[in-house]
């Protein structure tokens, strides 16, 4: 049974390896370089909720795009703070922009879904460009946008940003975002039709508006916590294009301020990610348990006792300390979680054990003063939406 183990230990890192490979040359070879710089109208749509901190410097990197022919549209979500005003503000000097009140949230809807429905209503854009309201975009972000769409024929785009790190905390959670660089030949994506191989980031999404009408508008994943894969996975089920790309130098964003900010982040929509169902949480558990911390820390053991000698156990470690310096020197992860990549992936389980227990189980996970919580989870339906009222009236948040 052991020597089994150990030949499954090594084939999976070198699939793991094989992929990470694959992924930086797919990144490097499709991703096109912002060129063209007009044409097709470009509506770019900004939700934003209690981003006082952030908008102002996000509208003004959309503002100062060498693309020609475009809008921005901030869509507040009934923020509580001086989100509006920061952006009515800024819409008085520039025509591009302009602000939309959200409405309370309809029954049935979350709040990032709803707020992009809001923008979409109103944009008059060829092309969509949904991104969040914590990024900030390069000169040429919507011409890089325009140029992928029309090179790979794609309907729908999305890509993995700079990624900003404060905190140590921060440093061991944002970086589980990339293990989908481990899992999924970024290549696949456009060249099959199974709707499983969809992949997109909220953070900036583009696609083509006659592609969303198709789909049936916002309203068709107006429940779901993961807007951006559910809109992926969707486009791919009624025979749309999508392709994910390196938009590393085109746009950046600090995700979130803090440990807790960055779990919270992430616990609420995790488990939906996955899902949302128990056996997909056992068996990335066991994986990451079983593949990737348990050889390491047999190997520190061994290490330790000084026993360590060479063989499969030894190479798997090997192979996955490599691959995830490959990946973690691609994508500009800090050193830490190169270093300490074991307390990365602790996190990992600990967070997903949590968003279930939380979001599929529980009352769901306070965010910006609203209750997330999976679809599908009724027993927590009372209780969140008591959560809901509580926070709207200033008790919660």
């Amino acid at each position: 049974m052991r020597d089994w183990y150990l030949i499954a230990l090594v084939c999976v890192n070198v699939y793991f390896l094989f992929t990470v490979l694959s992924n930086i040359a797919y990144f490097r070879l499709a991703t096109a370089k912002p060129r063209i710089t007009g044409g097709p109208f470009v509506s770019v749509i900004v939700p934003a909720r209690n981003e006082e901190r952030s908008v102002a410097r996000c509208v003004g990197s959309l503002l100062a795009q060498g693309y020609a022919d475009y809008e921005v549209i901030v869509v507040d979500d009934e923020s509580t703070d001086a989100t509006a005003g920061i952006v009515a503000a800024l819409a008085a000097d520039d025509p591009r922009l302009r602000l939309v009140r959200g409405v309370p949230l309809p029954d049935g809807w979350l709040g990032k879904p709803h707020a992009l429905s809001e923008g979409a209503a109103v944009a008059r854009g060829e092309i969509l460009l949904l991104t969040d309201a914590d990024t900030v975009h390069d000169p040429g972000s919507i011409s890089w946008a325009v140029t992928n769409l029309r090179d790979h024929r794609a309907d729908i785009l999305s890509g993995y940003l700079d990624q900003e790190y404060g905190s140590l905390g921060e440093r061991l959670v944002v970086p589980t975002m990339y293990a989908m660089m481990l899992l999924v030949p970024f290549f696949l994506l456009p060249r099959t039709r199974s709707p499983r191989l969809a992949f997109a980031i909220g953070q900036y999404v583009a696609l083509r508006r006659e592609a969303l009408d198709g789909v049936g508008g916002f309203e068709a994943i107006g429940d779901s916590i993961t807007d951006d894969m559910s809109m992926a996975i969707r486009m791919k089920e009624f025979g749309y294009r999508g392709v994910f790309l390196d938009a590393k130098g085109i746009a950046g964003c600090r995700l979130y301020d803090g440990y807790r900010d960055a779990f919270e982040g992430i616990e609420r929509s995790i488990y939906s990610a996955v899902g949302g169902r128990p056996t997909a949480v056992l068996a990335i558990t066991v994986i990451v348990l079983g593949l990737i911390l348990g050889p390491a820390v047999s190997a520190l053991w061994a290490n330790l006792h000084l026993v360590m000698s060479a063989g499969p156990l030894t190479l798997s470690v090997v192979l996955f300390a490599v691959q995830w310096a490959l990946l973690a020197w691609d994508r500009n992860v800090p050193l830490t979680a190169v270093v300490l990549y074991p307390l990365v992936f602790v996190n990992l389980v600990v967070i997903l054990a949590a968003s279930m227990l939380r979001t599929g189980f529980g009352p769901g996970v306070d965010w910006k003063g609203r209750m997330v919580r999976a679809p599908g989870n009724p027993n927590a339906a009372r209780e969140a939406d008591l959560a809901d009222d509580a926070g709207r009236s200033g008790r919660v948040g």
